[in-house]
């Protein structure tokens, strides 16, 4: 069967940085497997890849989903004679909230769920597949805000600091085991891209009375965002071109990684 043989699996991949990141790699000769929530999205980010993308629909914070998403997977890539390379943590939740009394503890579980938890147990999953297709590679998408707390925005910030500590600790532990066939892992901190998500976010942070959501909504305006595009670019070229000691265990930033664009 033609068509490619080097695959990557981004989540979050319906809308954002995700969709476009799907498009930046099927130009490279990647394919892309799709996941998401939302199965219609994920059609229209497929439809003019054809049959460079798989759409895989799914809670990744879903243990049987999972399960469905590997088996599927597995299937599909046998089929094709391909292999999985490359693995993309991208999706990402965590709603602001007004103060620290109102900050929702179901709420910031929901997002570890999807921000930390599932990127582990995703990871464990695909990982015999990331073996067989070694050099295999592993980003996970960070937030400035992790290092950067701001009134209003534990959850999302409290989450993504540990999902930054879970890149360490896989890089770390691939290290001890020793083994060539690990993947090298990153996390990749995008910086402020125009997204729907960072749409919703000034709107939900202006409804908590937030003092940062003046100052993006001031930067949206302005055009100070990156656009999904360029950020899906910069991670494309990092995971293909990146030597591995400038990517393995290394948190990178939009800024460092422009130079590689020319």
């Amino acid at each position: 069967m033609t068509g490619p043989k080097v695959w990557a699996l981004v989540t979050g991949a319906g809308s954002g940085i995700g969709a476009a990141l799907a498009a930046a790699l099927v130009t490279e000769g990647v394919g892309v497997v799709l996941v998401g929530r939302r199965a219609a999205h994920l059609e229209t980010v497929a439809k003019p890849l054809g049959p460079a993308a798989l759409v895989l629909p799914g809670d990744i914070t879903r243990p049987e989903d999972r399960d469905r998403i590997k088996a599927t997977l597995d299937t599909e890539l046998d089929r094709r004679g391909a292999v999985l390379r490359f693995v993309v943590h991208n999706a990402g939740i965590g709603d602001p909230s007004q103060n620290f009394a109102s900050t929702d503890p179901e709420t910031l579980a929901r997002a570890f769920d999807v921000n930390v938890v599932a990127p582990l147990a995703l990871t464990q999953a695909l990982l015999p597949m990331l073996r067989q297709a070694a050099p295999a590679r592993v980003l996970l998408v960070g937030a400035g805000i992790a290092d950067r707390p701001q009134p209003g925005t534990g959850i999302y910030g409290i989450s993504k600091a540990a999902t930054a500590r879970l890149m360490r600790q896989m890089a770390m532990d691939f290290d001890h085991e020793g083994d060539a066939t690990a993947p090298a892992v990153a996390l990749f901190q995008p910086g402020l891209v125009e997204t729907e998500g960072l749409h919703a976010h000034v709107a939900a942070a202006s409804a908590c009375g937030l003092p940062h959501a003046a100052w993006l909504a001031g930067r949206l305006e302005n055009g100070d965002a990156q656009t999904p595009e360029t950020t899906a670019t910069l991670m494309s070229t990092a995971m293909l071109r990146l030597p591995v000691a400038e990517f393995h265990g290394r948190q990178l930033q939009h800024h460092d990684l422009s130079p590689l664009l020319g």
